[in-house]
C-alpha cells in the first residue's frame, strides 16, 4: 500500500474527500454504462452514497465494490 506524506490534517482530509467523491463518481457512470439506475445521495444520507432505483440490482454493485476493493487494497 501506498503511504503519504501530507502537509496539514486539511491536506489528508481533503485528499480523502477527493478520492472519495472520485471513487463515486466512477461507480456511478460504471453502473450507468451498465444499465443500472442510481442516483448520487446528498446531505451525508445514513443510507449511503449511491441510491439504486431497483433494489435487485444491489447485490450485482456490492460485488463491483468488492471487486473494486480487492484491486486497491491488495
Amino acid at each position: 500500500m501506498m503511504s503519504r506524506t501530507f502537509e496539514t490534517d486539511e491536506d489528508e482530509m481533503i485528499y480523502h474527500l477527493e478520492l472519495h467523491r472520485d471513487t463515486i463518481s466512477w461507480l456511478c457512470e460504471q453502473l450507468d454504462r451498465k444499465g443500472i439506475k442510481n442516483r448520487r445521495t446528498r446531505g451525508n444520507s445514513a443510507e449511503g452514497d449511491i441510491l439504486l432505483i431497483k433494489p435487485e440490482d444491489a447485490e450485482i454493485v456490492r460485488q463491483m465494490i468488492r471487486e473494486l476493493h480487492k484491486t486497491f487494497n491488495e
